[in-house]
């Protein structure tokens, strides 16, 4: 398995977990923009990591709703990452977890049927440079 797809895979659930720990901070202790941006930060670094896996030329075919997930949750990431009110960090942060567990469930062997044969989006070849 690809090295880059495998740091994807692993920093994603990490990337869970953090999201889900903005959530009880923000519950607990009130909203904390540092952490929140940091986390939004984190996810768009593995979103760019996805789109590098998706060009290489050893990866797999992807549904295009993993992408649009991933877009989404991160849309909601960055409109709370600055804010200071609770109901919208815990609102957008919890919507955006939905979302990356539904990014997540697009490429796991748990997830529906349906995600793996809809919109996807074929590797392309590697470009050789000589």
């Amino acid at each position: 398995m690809n090295a880059l797809f495998t740091a994807h895979k692993h920093y994603g659930s990490l990337l869970l977990a953090l999201v889900l720990l903005v959530i009880i901070v923000a519950l607990v202790k009130g909203p904390k923009p540092a952490l929140q941006r940091m986390v939004a930060v984190l996810v768009d670094i593995n979103l760019v990591v996805g789109l590098v896996v998706v060009f290489q030329a050893e990866s797999r075919n992807v549904s295009w709703f993993h992408p649009i997930f991933a877009l989404g949750a991160v849309g909601l990431l960055h409109a709370a990452a600055k804010s200071e009110d609770k109901a919208k960090v815990v609102r957008c942060f919890s919507l955006a977890l939905v979302l990356l567990i539904a990014a997540w469930s697009v490429n796991a062997p748990w997830g529906p049927d349906f995600f793996k044969t809809t919109w996807l989006i074929k590797s392309a070849p590697a470009v050789i440079v000589k």
